[in-house]
């Protein structure tokens, strides 16, 4: 997990790193799984010596997975303080009489260790609820955020709701670029998107809609379903009808 603050474009770009292939399933972003972490009871077909991962303490507290990144460093340099510093005595082996065989018995005790710590220790339990909850929202408001700018582009989003809105950043507090305007011929509110699309030779950022989006509800239209296509059938029908009556007082005329 990342110590440093991702933005949606950083998170874009990076998806092509844990884009995962398994036999009998479609490809998938390993990020928008709940787990991304190795089990703790995980064992490798062929037992070898490997550094433990050390967990640093995190820095950025508005991060999802702050909390468990820190009850994990905790937890790891206190488990160092009574046992030793796995990955030290991983490096300077040659230097005693600590046998592969011993120090695999080390590594061993210290996943289980951590094994029990991330099953039974209540806080942590507590923090890893927090993480999923909050990652769960993180991965919803991505496919949000992509079925509202594909909406944008074909000019098909009608309305979004004040909660989307504020969620996607399309309204920031004391910002003035970035708030609720009022349109003064229809009385109704309305925001404009904050989204941006890179510019293919250039790079640069140009808006990716300039057009005002009413708030109300996130109302995306499908022409396929409705819209244009319904009003033509209707047109249509009309002008049967009107060719039906016609005829009729063309032959009433007649007679």
């Amino acid at each position: 997990m990342s110590n440093s603050k991702m933005t949606e474009d950083d998170y874009r770009n990076n998806t092509s790193k844990y884009m995962v292939s398994e036999r009998g399933r479609m490809p998938y972003d390993s990020r928008l799984t709940e787990e991304t972490r190795v089990r703790d009871d995980y064992v490798p077909k062929k037992e070898k010596i490997q550094f433990v991962e050390i967990y640093p303490m995190p820095t950025d507290e508005h991060l999802p997975e702050y909390e468990i990144e820190r009850l994990d460093h905790e937890w790891q340099q206190n488990w160092f303080r009574e046992n030793g510093d796995l990955n030290i005595r991983i490096k300077t082996r040659r230097g005693d009489d600590s046998t592969n065989a011993i120090i695999l018995s080390q590594i061993q005790k210290y996943r289980k260790d951590l094994g029990d710590f991330h099953r039974n220790d209540e806080t942590y339990n507590r923090a890893l609820e927090e993480f999923r909850r909050k990652n769960t929202e993180r991965n919803e408001l991505f496919h949000k955020r992509n079925d509202i700018r594909k909406a944008l582009e074909k000019d098909a989003l009608r309305s979004i709701s004040l909660d989307d809105a504020r969620k996607l950043g399309w309204i920031i507090e004391n910002d003035p670029k970035y708030t609720i305007h009022r349109s003064s011929k229809h009385n109704a509110p309305y925001v404009f998107a904050n989204e941006y699309k890179d510019k293919p030779l250039t790079r640069e950022k140009v808006i990716l809609n300039d057009k005002p989006i009413w708030l109300g509800e996130t109302i995306i239209v499908d022409e396929k379903k409705g819209g244009k296509s319904r009003k033509s059938r209707k047109m249509k029908k009309s002008r049967k009808s009107r060719k039906t009556k016609k005829t009729k007082r063309t032959k009433r005329n007649s007679k």
